[in-house]
């Protein structure tokens, strides 16, 4: 299995990173490594995840207040 980002999702997820990165040096990096190992767990493991939104799996990235949905 691979992934892709939906193009608006993409665009959030790089103005998040920003934003991050504004709050904190360092943090926008933070953030993007939790969320591509996040990521790569839900391909790794697709029906390890709760089934949140439109039975879609989820993972959450704590501390960051984000979600992660697969959509097959």
């Amino acid at each position: 299995m691979t992934f892709s980002f939906h193009p608006e999702a993409e665009a959030e997820f790089n103005e998040s990173i920003e934003y991050y990165e504004e709050c904190e040096q360092g943090l926008g990096y933070d953030f993007s490594i939790e969320v591509f190992d996040g990521i790569q767990k839900i391909v790794n493991y697709p029906t390890a995840w709760p089934v949140i939104r439109r039975r879609h799996p989820a993972l959450s990235y704590k501390p960051f207040p984000i979600w992660s949905y697969l959509q097959y």
